[in-house]
C-alpha cells in the first residue's frame, strides 16, 4: 500500500464546520478570531479548510460552554493544553467556583419564586385600583407594604432598576 493508496481524512469548510459542529457559521468566525479554532490550510481563493480534529475542538468548546465555562476561560484552558501543562487544575478550580455561584444564584431565584407566589395569591384578593397621587400600582406596593417597604436582599439589583423622581422621569 502506498502514501496514494491511504485514505486522508476531506477538509472542510466553515460552513460545513458549523453545520457538523451544529452552531451557525458566525459562531466559527468568532472562534477562528479567538484562537479557539484554527484552519488547517486556505484554498488559492482564500477559503478556510478544516481538519477534523477542528470539529473535535469545536465539540471540545460547546461540551465546556455548557458547563458553564466561558470563552475567555476556554482560551485559558486550551492555553495551558497546548504548553503541555495539565488544564485539570484550573478546570476545577474554575468550576467549583462556578458551581458556588450557581447556588447562589438559584438560592436567589428561589426565594424570588416564594415571593411571587405569595405576591399572586395576596394579590388575588385585592381589587384592581387606578393609581392616585404617588402611587403607581396597588398591588406591588402591597408588596412593599408587607415586606417593610425594604427591598429584600436577595433581589438582584437588576430587577431592582433605578428610583425613579422628578428629576428622571421620561
Amino acid at each position: 500500500m502506498t502514501a496514494k493508496d491511504e485514505a486522508v481524512p476531506p477538509l472542510i469548510t466553515v460552513r460545513q464546520l458549523a453545520q457538523q459542529g451544529d452552531v451557525t457559521v458566525h459562531v466559527v468566525r468568532n472562534y477562528l478570531r479567538r484562537g479557539l479554532l484554527r484552519a488547517a490550510t486556505h484554498t488559492g481563493s482564500g477559503y478556510q479548510l478544516f481538519s477534523a480534529s477542528e470539529l473535535q475542538r469545536l465539540h471540545f468548546i460547546r461540551t465546556a460552554q455548557q458547563l458553564g465555562f466561558t470563552l475567555t476561560e476556554i482560551e485559558d484552558i486550551i492555553r495551558h493544553s497546548l504548553l503541555r501543562h495539565s488544564p485539570c487544575p484550573l478546570v476545577r478550580d474554575i468550576i467549583r467556583r462556578r458551581l458556588d455561584d450557581t447556588r447562589q444564584q438559584l438560592d436567589r431565584l428561589l426565594a424570588m419564586h416564594e415571593r411571587m407566589e405569595h405576591a399572586i395569591h395576596t394579590w388575588a384578593a385585592l381589587p384592581d385600583s387606578i393609581p392616585t397621587g404617588d402611587d403607581v400600582c396597588a398591588l406591588i406596593e402591597a408588596v412593599a407594604a408587607t415586606e417593610g417597604g425594604k427591598f429584600v436582599r436577595s433581589t438582584p439589583r437588576r430587577l431592582l432598576g433605578r428610583r425613579l423622581t422628578q428629576e428622571n422621569l421620561p
